[in-house]
């Protein structure tokens, strides 16, 4: 029983990161309608970002998010103007292959401008971890599940119940309705954009202290965290983060009774049989034919 339980809290603190980006995803395609391949490469960046600053300031991790969320919002801002810009509106096939490429592209950056070899990001609390009762937490990754929350209702705030978050909606219902209304709709899309990315890089950053940096590290975190987004039903804020969260578990209980290394197996057989029953996801909707 003891096992169970702590496999269940640990999957809980690492599924709020698959959860903080499988909604930077949800963001991005809710509006855009336009699948994000390319987040993996957006976490990967944001950590040699964070090595990056640091290697200037000596600054920890968490005091480092507003430099590497600026900064990263700037990339974004960039890859959307010359990437992303140009192929909205055109089929999917488009849109999937420029971020497919976008990821490929940023992953190779990283290895011309840092180089192939892992770095390390130091952090005094690598390996802290609380302890209630005879359960432990992992201070990093309860600190990573926190910030995950706090941001992933900030997001929901602003999409529910700003004026930004109305035009957004308007903009994801119809977006030439919403230019006759006077919104913006390549604005909303630019902001979506950054908002997706800026999501994904600050759970790539909170992870500095229990991950090395490598150009592949993102790859599983992509993988699973779009499986979120797909099983909490496309679109669906709410839906991506406790799919995200359930991820982890699933995750965290294989590997417990199985291996490390069987984690991940566990997922994708979780998501088959989900899928198979549900392919609409678990908080979609069938769409009506006809």
């Amino acid at each position: 029983m003891w096992i169970f339980t702590q496999s269940i809290i640990n999957g809980i603190l690492a599924g709020g990161v698959y959860a903080l980006i499988a909604v930077g995803i949800t963001v991005i395609f809710g509006v855009m309608r336009l699948v994000n391949f390319a987040s993996g490469a957006f976490f990967t960046l944001s950590m040699y970002l964070g090595y990056f600053v640091y290697s200037f300031t000596g600054w920890n991790c968490y005091q480092l998010i507003p430099a590497v969320a600026i900064l990263s919002a700037a990339v974004a801002y960039v890859t959307f103007k010359f990437t992303i810009s140009p192929v909205l509106g055109k089929s999917s096939d488009a849109t999937i292959l420029v971020t497919v490429g976008l990821s490929f592209f940023l992953q190779n950056l990283v290895i011309v401008l840092f180089g192939g070899t892992a770095l390390t990001l130091p952090s005094e609390i690598s390996n802290v971890s609380i302890r209630i009762g005879e359960y432990t937490l992992g201070l990093p990754r309860t600190i990573a599940f926190m910030v995950a929350i706090v941001l992933v209702l900030g997001v929901s705030l602003l999409v529910n119940k700003s004026n930004f978050g109305r035009s957004m909606r308007a903009t994801a219902e119809n977006p030439e309705v919403a230019e006759m209304l006077g919104i913006k709709s390549r604005r909303v899309y630019t902001l979506a954009w950054i908002i997706g990315i800026v999501m994904t890089s600050i759970g790539g950053l909170l992870l500095t202290p229990i991950y090395y940096v490598n150009n592949t590290v993102g790859a599983p975190f992509r993988t699973v965290s779009l499986m979120a987004v797909v099983l909490g039903g496309l679109g669906d804020i709410r839906g991506a983060f406790i799919c995200g969260l359930l991820l982890g578990i699933i995750e965290s209980v294989f590997s417990a009774y199985f291996s490390a290394y069987i984690g991940l197996l566990g997922i994708f057989i979780v998501y088959l049989i989900i899928f198979l029953f549900k392919p609409q996801g678990i908080f979609g909707r069938k769409e009506r034919v006809g």
